[in-house]
């Protein structure tokens, strides 16, 4: 059986866990701040991130992530 003061360590370091995981739950839910990007600027991130495979940028870009970031969903044909 726990001691009184390991109960109180415990029950300080839970009370600290908490705050912690309250405050990244609501900074999860704050926009980003809105820049406005080009098109061509997505695709050459893109290039650089994955390194010069059309494919796999073509991948990147058209992904779900990339919608969801956007707002827009890229379609390469071709």
């Amino acid at each position: 059986m726990a001691t009184k003061t390991q109960k109180q360590t415990i029950q300080r370091k839970a009370r600290q866990m908490k705050a912690k995981t309250v405050k990244a739950v609501s900074n999860a839910g704050k926009q980003a701040k809105r820049v406005q990007v080009t098109l061509g600027d997505l695709i050459a991130a893109a290039f650089d991130t994955v390194g010069g495979e059309a494919r796999k940028v073509a991948r990147v870009v058209s992904s779900t992530d990339m919608t969801l970031a956007t707002g827009k969903h890229i379609v390469f044909v071709g």
